[in-house]
């Protein structure tokens, strides 16, 4: 059985964000995102709460992705995907896990 990157993400706290742009619906996209926070000390400022978030763009009609990373808000990470599988989702899981962050 083939893996499926929706129902990967949508099985790791992922939320469908609505499609509000009639492209989107032209082409059956999808968005897919979640966010993560934790607080952490900073010398000289104390505690601050740090955000990490993720956007997935679908086209099911082409099988292709789009994926953008954010920290506190800010684009850091953005990348096309030719798939929509497994190969996907562990770049994803690995960049998650690289920023300090679980799945």
């Amino acid at each position: 059985m083939k893996a499926n990157l929706i129902d990967l993400l949508n099985g790791n706290g992922f939320t469908e964000k609505p499609a509000e742009n009639e492209i989107l619906q032209s082409c059956n996209g999808l968005i897919l995102q979640r966010e993560w926070s934790k607080e952490t000390e900073v010398v000289w400022y104390g505690k601050r709460t740090e955000t990490f978030s993720v956007q997935v763009f679908i086209n099911r009609k082409s099988g292709i992705c789009h994926v953008a990373f954010y920290k506190d808000s800010r684009e850091i990470k953005s990348r096309w995907y030719d798939t929509i599988g497994k190969r996907t989702y562990n770049a994803i899981a690995e960049t998650v896990k690289n920023a300090g962050f679980e799945m």
